[in-house]
């Protein structure tokens, strides 16, 4: 029986979807709520899910790259 890290392969895949749909609702979303009135909740809530998406998927970077780099 082996014993050892693994590193997970699709880790890349679920960072660029993180940040690709922050920036997605960043651009779009709130693009679309500013032209509408009367929908202020709903775009703090888009604000702050697109920064949340985008904060997630530069941990994510960087905490793969610091495994890559120190630990495996």
């Amino acid at each position: 029986m082996t014993q050892g890290t693994s590193y997970v392969g699709y880790l890349n895949y679920i960072t660029m979807l993180f940040l690709a749909s922050g920036l997605f609702t960043l651009w779009v979303d709130i693009g679309h709520y500013n032209k509408e009135k009367g929908l202020e909740k709903e775009r703090k809530i888009a604000i702050f899910s697109g920064w949340m998406n985008i904060t997630l998927g530069v941990l994510m970077l960087i905490g793969s790259w610091l495994y890559k780099r120190y630990i495996w």
